[in-house]
């Protein structure tokens, strides 16, 4: 078990980011509220952030999220906020017509945005915007977030690039065009963040059973071909070897044990250990608790 310095190593004055990634149901909501909560008891102003459709942060904090910022009942020096892909995406287009109206587009260069606005990855484009917004404010140390199923992620972290070269080369004849460069510089320079290692850490939670594995490292490897590097595994909901006394329960900690030595092989990021708890991670007292046993406790 790693110590709570490695996630908080290299902490100064600008926001650091924590993400946390993996394969649908593995758990990713439980482990980064858990960490969201411990950073905050630590002492660091910390923003917990969802692009998860499927996440279920209001029953594990026991109060509402919402698209505004909101303060954790029972914890202090932590904020929590959840990112609506279609709500932002409204946002999203407004936004761009707006300005390129400002900008004097003719109806016709008017007519080609708003067609490239309907693209599908409009949402997801949507979501990368708004996740900048958060990403620019200095207010928070760090911002942890409880990201989307495995193939959400890697779309919203590569679409940019190419999302902006698509609207430079539709703009290109626009006298203007410098001024839309500006957004790229924009996303370059999130983009340089997600990229250094002192600024942002890149977890993956699984399950150590073969699907989440092979998925898990599947996306490290993609990940790599945009220049980021995970640097941690969360191995979650491990049993207990003192709980494990019948045959059905040491069977399913000997096929635990031996994935586990798998992945030391399979993936050079170090990997934490969550043990599997007896009650659902639901409130203030069992998130606390279940940091202390995440970051603190070795199994």
């Amino acid at each position: 078990m790693i110590s709570d310095a490695k996630i908080l190593e290299a902490v100064d004055t600008e926001a650091k980011l924590i993400f946390f990634a993996g394969k649908g149901g593995v758990g990713k909501t439980s482990i980064s509220s858990i960490t969201a909560v411990h950073l905050a008891e630590k002492g660091y102003k910390t923003l917990l952030l969802t692009t998860d459709p499927a996440s279920h942060l209001e029953d594990v904090f026991e109060q509402d999220v919402s698209g505004e910022i909101t303060s954790v009942k029972g914890v202090d020096n932590l904020d929590i906020v959840k990112i609506d892909p279609k709500e932002v995406a409204e946002e999203y287009k407004n936004k761009v017509l707006n300005e390129a109206r400002e900008k004097n587009y003719t109806d016709e260069m008017l007519m080609g945005l708003k067609e490239e606005l309907e693209s599908p990855c409009t949402e997801e484009m949507a979501s990368f915007d708004k996740f900048i917004d958060y990403t620019e404010k200095d207010y928070y140390q760090q911002i942890v977030f409880d990201t989307a199923p495995t193939g959400h992620t890697l779309r919203l972290l590569e679409l940019p690039l190419n999302w902006n070269q698509q609207l430079e080369f539709k703009m290109a004849n626009n006298r203007e065009n410098k001024a839309d460069l500006e957004s790229q510089k924009r996303f370059k320079k999130v983009i340089d963040k997600l990229q250094n290692k002192n600024q942002t850490i890149f977890a993956f939670t699984l399950y150590p059973e073969n699907t989440p594995i092979l998925e898990a490292s599947r996306a490290v490897e993609e990940l790599k071909t945009v220049d980021i590097e995970t640097q941690l595994i969360i191995a979650n909901k491990i049993l207990p070897a003192e709980f494990c006394t019948t045959p059905y329960f040491k069977k399913r900690k000997e096929m635990q044990d031996k994935h586990l030595e798998e992945m030391k092989d399979i993936f050079s990021a170090p990997i934490i250990k969550m043990p599997l708890l007896a009650e659902e991670i639901k409130g203030i007292e069992l998130l606390k608790e279940a940091g202390k046993k995440l970051f603190e406790e070795k199994i």
